[in-house]
């Protein structure tokens, strides 16, 4: 326990964090979800003789801003993922949370709330591909007007 948490009496809630590359390139190809200010990617994860709680790691672009602002980007989604993941993650999947640069002005509770979402969309049973993408009747590829 932290000094902090010895002061103010609160516990750590934590969820366990990705770490290894390996990880997150093997989730690139699990069940995802494009909300507004991240993209969730989601997948079983390794067995193995730990407990099979759920993990998640998180990854934010360089196109996103400097390193103040990507680094403020992570903390939200953190505070965020170890206030929903606890309640709505499922045991055994590993996740992780891409974000974009709407993550610095969204509303806490709003961000919350399209997490949830995103859980929910991602462990219906048949859900494939991202939730917000618009395809056209042309095989998948966008179609565009010409003039």
């Amino acid at each position: 326990m932290s000094r902090y948490q010895q002061i103010s009496g609160l516990t750590s809630n934590r969820v366990p964090t990705l770490k290894k590359r390996s990880d997150f390139l093997r989730l690139r190809t699990g069940k995802r979800y494009s909300a507004k200010s991240f993209i969730l990617q989601s997948g079983k994860t390794e067995p193995s003789g730990k407990n099979d709680s759920c993990s998640v790691g998180y990854t934010v672009t360089k196109k996103t801003g400097n390193a103040v602002i990507r680094n403020r980007i992570k903390r939200r989604l953190r505070e965020v993922a170890n206030k929903v993941l606890p309640a709505k993650g499922t045991h055994g999947f590993d996740y992780v949370l891409i974000g974009k640069q709407h993550a610095l002005v969204q509303n806490f509770t709003s961000l919350s709330r399209d997490l949830e979402q995103a859980l929910d969309h991602v462990h219906r049973n048949g859900a494939k591909g991202s939730g917000n993408s618009k395809q056209s009747a042309h095989g998948g590829k966008p179609s565009f007007d010409q003039k």
